[in-house]
């Protein structure tokens, strides 16, 4: 990897993890470096669950159970925060930081608008909001693989689902409730989209959270946000964030609006980064980017950050 690009920090959100999974970052919690070490403790404090515990288990029950955004968001920054810390000398320099759907939270803390604390006590926060709107309205989401937008909005208009991501050029994601999806799973195949079910507790970034987009704007607007940091790239339209305004107006509405994954990884190509960098849980970041740089004028070099460990 070329040190010398123009690089951007990538992280995953919600449907990134995998039961178990937790020990692709350190086979114990020993082996966690310090800063690692810090942030789960601190996202178990705050949570009220220990994380790294949780995030070892293979047993369904609790597979289900850290899927609940209260418990998943403040893991998912922990693991950022943790995975960075461990590669930092072979990062080197970063450009951008941008995180997909929830994963702005990591964004924010690697980029340094907010502290460590901040990141997780807002993930936390505003993940309990979520909890009830998936308690409230059940649902979920569906890939619908080899689908763009224009046959994915079909199936969802035949479904009575919504668009939530749209990450790459065959790839596009709905949401809506159980019955809904059942409905586009049925009819996805005359539309020639395979659908695959996400590992997710609700139909996230569709109207299901409206409840969570109104509670959640008084932890935006309470939020410390520094005033200079690493700018980050919005999920709403691939703007680039460079104000804690700005990033306060991404934040508000964010749980109702698709993800424009594609816009993302557009503005970051148009601004010259050729040096794609993808933080765990999964491959999932990884695999789009990939999806993304087929075909592009200039190569880009894509690497998950596992991948620089020594």
């Amino acid at each position: 990897m070329n040190q010398n690009l123009s690089t951007v920090l990538i992280c995953p959100g919600q449907g990134a993890q995998r039961a178990g999974g937790v020990t692709d970052l350190a086979e114990s919690f020993d082996q966690l470096p310090a800063e690692g070490q810090q942030a789960f403790r601190l996202a178990s404090e705050i949570a009220d669950c220990d994380l790294w515990r949780l995030g070892l288990s293979a047993e369904q029950a609790d597979e289900a159970r850290l899927r609940r955004p209260s418990l998943l968001q403040p893991f998912l920054v922990a693991w950022a925060v943790a995975e960075h810390a461990a590669v930092a000398p072979g990062v080197g320099p970063l450009s951008y930081v941008t995180g997909h759907s929830s994963g702005i939270n990591s964004a924010m803390a690697l980029s340094g608008a907010i502290s460590l604390e901040s990141a997780l006590r807002f993930a936390w926060q505003c993940g309990k909001t979520m909890d009830q709107d998936c308690l409230e309205r059940p649902g979920g989401l569906l890939a619908l693989v080899g689908a763009g937008r224009a046959t994915a909005e079909a199936i969802a208009d035949r479904s009575g689902a919504s668009l939530a991501n749209h990450n790459a050029p065959d790839q596009t994601v709905i949401g809506g409730t159980h019955q809904s999806l059942a409905r586009a799973i049925r009819v996805a195949p005359e539309h020639g989209g395979q659908p695959v079910e996400l590992r997710v507790a609700g139909a996230f970034h569709t109207s299901s959270f409206e409840q969570s987009d109104a509670l959640n704007r008084r932890f935006i607007d309470t939020l410390e946000i520094a005033e200079y940091f690493t700018p980050i790239v919005g999920n709403h339209m691939g703007q680039t964030i460079e104000s804690p305004e700005q990033l306060r107006d991404e934040l508000r509405s964010q749980y109702v609006r698709p993800v424009e994954w594609q816009s993302v990884l557009r503005t970051l190509y148009g601004a010259g980064v050729r040096r794609f960098l993808t933080l765990g849980p999964g491959n999932v970041m990884a695999g789009l980017a990939r999806r993304y740089g087929k075909g592009l004028p200039d190569r880009i070099e894509i690497q998950r950050t596992s991948q620089l460990r020594s």
